[in-house]
């Protein structure tokens, strides 16, 4: 049986970067809700910053489409 962890928790940082959802640029340490979505399995990790307002749509159970960031 496959096995996936997932974890989701406030990460704030100071540089600008881009919600994994939406795309757009925002500095997390000034967006409260700026979460960090962790995705693992086996020995692959995942991780994607949402904005609070990605977040909350997601929460709330619309599905969204996380998009890798660029190399």
């Amino acid at each position: 049986m496959a096995e996936v962890t997932i974890t989701l928790k406030h990460q704030p940082a100071s540089e600008d970067q881009r919600c994994g959802v939406c795309a757009e640029t925002f500095v997390p340490a000034e967006d409260s809700g700026s979460r960090v979505l962790g995705l693992k399995t086996g020995s692959q990790e995942f991780a994607f910053v949402m904005c609070g307002g990605c977040h909350s749509k997601w929460s709330h159970g619309t599905t969204v489409r996380i998009r890798s960031a660029p190399a």
